[in-house]
């Protein structure tokens, strides 16, 4: 008597990559990354700057970001506050997720709700939820409540449905406005600075710097030498420089020692470095303060 009415399914999730809610300190920062899913960040307290593409905005407490697949992204703290970020990673091939690219939301009441009720699900289907950035273990719903994971999808795309139905998202012009760019800018050479001081033992080059940033040499090099008026391997030389005169101070290492320690192939090739940099040999150096 009655045909059945089939559902239209407008959003369909194949299944979550991740799940984190992490409690950050207010100098916390990653470098860039990409991935083949879908990823979702929301601002639960605090605030961060949120990189894409190069391209940065700050998300304030209430706001959450997406960044589609292969999308290179990073968040950093605005070293002023501390925040606690929810981070749901997702695999779908729906079209209308193309509404989410280049936006921000701030979130109602109701899809604060929803959030809510997905993270009290996540926890029945993950037993915790990790907050460790360096935990990169795959998601297992081993131990899931009966229905938790399902429940997880509900919740999850009944979210995603209320922010297009909704329409409240920040301008685009907002993530591309002159002051986004300098956050970006600012936070991105930030970043190379700390890559490069920890990297001051080994034996960077801007390819390696590039890579890991997942930028052009152009861009890379224009974003760095605008914020520190050097380029990033300008300034990785004068970090070697300054603590191979450190190390030369110290007099627990010979010159020989302190150039291999610094990660140069030859004593030779040290040596020239010390001098256009310094001014005088390694060895007139270490003679003018002993």
């Amino acid at each position: 008597m009655f045909d059945m009415q089939k559902i239209k399914t407008e959003i369909e999730i194949d299944g979550f990559n991740s799940i984190y809610y992490f409690e950050f300190g207010k100098d916390f920062s990653h470098a860039p990354e990409k991935h083949n899913f879908w990823e979702m960040v929301y601002v639960d307290s605090g605030q961060i700057n949120a990189i894409t593409n190069g391209i940065g905005c700050t998300l304030e407490q209430g706001q959450a970001i997406f960044h589609e697949p292969l999308e290179p992204h990073a968040h950093i703290s605005d070293n002023k506050v501390s925040n606690n970020m929810l981070v749901v990673s997702f695999s779908t091939d729906s079209e209308i997720m193309h509404y989410f690219k280049n936006k921000t939301f701030t979130l109602d009441k109701t899809s604060k709700t929803l959030l809510g009720l997905f993270l009290d699900e996540a926890k029945n289907a993950l037993g915790n939820i990790p907050g460790d950035y360096e935990n990169k273990n795959n998601l297992h719903f081993l131990h899931e409540v009966f229905g938790s994971s399902q429940l997880l999808q509900c919740y999850f795309t009944e979210f995603l449905i209320r922010l297009i139905r909704s329409g409240n998202s920040l301008s685009e012009n907002v993530i591309s406005s002159k002051k986004s760019r300098d956050i970006a800018n600012n936070s991105i050479s930030e970043l190379i600075c700390d890559y490069l001081k920890n990297n001051i033992y080994g034996n960077i080059t801007l390819k390696d710097v590039c890579t890991q940033f997942l930028l052009g040499k152009t861009q890379l090099c224009k974003i760095f030498r605008e914020n520190t008026d050097q380029s990033p391997m300008e300034y990785y030389m004068n970090l070697k420089m300054k603590e191979a005169k450190k190390l030369i101070r110290e007099k627990n290492h010979s010159v020989s020692q302190i150039s291999d320690i610094l990660g140069y192939s030859s004593i030779h090739i040290f040596s020239r470095a010390f001098k256009k940099s310094v001014g005088m040999s390694p060895t007139s150096y270490a003679k003018s303060i002993y």
